[in-house]
Formats: structure tokens, sequence, C-alpha cells
């Protein structure tokens, strides 16, 4: 049976898989890279609104065959509850940050996916967005 990677970044630190683990299938590769996200992220939570987890297979040869990713957001839907302010930023703040942490991540996952040729469309459509992004949060301030 082959060996693969599961290399594992947290939102914050990467750890690279240097033992590897046997698959007898790319069914099993990808099964085993999605089990593995619930418990990372059980691990790293709570640690703010939003977090993306992610888990990149590597084959035999050293190149990424499977990626998986589970993002976790929260945030307060209102400004007030029962007269008491939720902690952390501002709800419009905290929105448009996620929104434009989507776009970033869109952004990078498209380029790893090899859609290199196709970026420079999808590059003005991010940028449109991001430049909204920056707008709203300015009009909101």
């Amino acid at each position: 049976m082959p060996l693969f990677y599961f290399d594992i970044h947290d939102g914050h630190e990467f750890t690279r898989d240097d033992a590897g683990m046997e698959c007898s299938s790319l069914e099993d590769v990808s099964k085993k890279a999605v089990d593995e996200l619930p418990d990372i992220a059980r691990e790293e939570l709570p640690n703010g609104p939003r977090r993306t987890f992610q888990v990149k297979v590597r084959d035999g040869s050293g190149r990424y065959v499977f990626r998986a990713s589970l993002t976790l957001a929260s945030g307060w839907m209102v400004e007030d509850v029962d007269g008491e302010h939720p902690p952390g930023e501002a709800r419009w703040a905290a929105t448009l940050a996620r929104t434009k942490a989507q776009v970033g991540a869109l952004r990078r996952e498209f380029s790893e996916d090899g859609l290199a040729p196709a970026m420079d469309d999808l590059d003005s459509l991010f940028s449109v967005a991001e430049g909204e992004v920056e707008r709203l949060r300015k009009k909101h301030k």
C-alpha cells in the first residue's frame, strides 16, 4: 500500500507529516483527511471568531494531491443582548473582516488548484469584492 503524508494547518501553525500513513485507495486518502478535521478543530477552539483548518495530502513524490478544509465562523447577530454589548468587534466590522478573509481564502484555493491561467479574470473579480469590503468598512466605522 502506498504512503501518503497528511500535513496540517490549523489557521496559525503548519505541521508537516514526516511519518506518512498507508492508504489502500484514493477514497481512503480523502476519508482520512476529512476525518482529521473535526479533531483538529476541537483541539484548537475556541480561539477567535473564524478559523480555517486544512489537511493537505502529499503522495510519495511530495506532490500535493488532495486538500480538505473546515472553516468555523462565529459572530454576534445583534448589537446588544438585554442591554449588554457582545464581546469582540462591532457586528459590521466582524462581518466585513470575515468576508475579506473568505475572498483571500478563495484566491489561495483557486491558485493552489492550478487555475493560474484563469486567475487574471478571477483576480479582477476578487479585487472588486475586496474594494467593496473596504468601502463598506470605512462607511460603517
